[in-house]
């Protein structure tokens, strides 16, 4: 595999992060997170807000975001990043994951799902969940950096996994 080759696989590859939005703090640090890997040459990376809503899935908003998440993780991403940040609204990401580790078996290898340390008040299910499948990828992450190393890291290792499908 030439180096050129090696790039234009990396711009290809589709991750898609998922987290809170709320408050506008986490949010922020998932655009930080878009960015670092952008800059990474992960050109491909994106949050699902980042997506146009030309397509109304619903009339009903809470109907409508909820499906385009699903579907974005099923059909579009080829690497889902889950991020739960401590000091944030995690319930949306928690629905996304959740429905990841229930119906998404084809695709559980290829996800990862970040925990801030000092996490708290944040319920077992998730984590048990996760761990259950014994496919999907957990860790813990310190800082914003640090996030951005792993995310790099986890992707890259499925680069290396879908190469030859991309």
């Amino acid at each position: 595999m030439s180096l050129t080759d090696f790039q234009q696989c990396k711009q290809k590859l589709r991750i898609l992060i998922l987290g809170a939005y709320t408050p506008t703090k986490a949010l922020k640090r998932l655009e930080g997170l878009r960015d670092c890997l952008i800059a990474r040459g992960f050109g491909s990376a994106r949050l699902a807000k980042d997506f146009p809503d030309r397509i109304q899935y619903s009339q009903d908003s809470d109907e409508h975001f909820t499906i385009k998440s699903r579907k974005l993780i099923e059909d579009w991403a080829h690497v889902p990043i889950f991020v739960f940040f401590k000091k944030a609204d995690n319930q949306g990401v928690s629905s996304e994951i959740t429905y990841a580790c229930l119906r998404l078996f084809e695709k559980q290898s290829c996800c990862v799902v970040f925990f801030e340390c000092g996490l708290k008040g944040f319920s077992t299910q998730i984590k048990g969940s996760v761990k259950i499948t014994k496919k999907i990828s957990y860790e813990t992450f310190s800082n914003d950096r640090d996030l951005c190393n792993l995310s790099a890291g986890h992707s890259l290792k499925m680069l290396d996994r879908l190469f030859y499908y991309l």
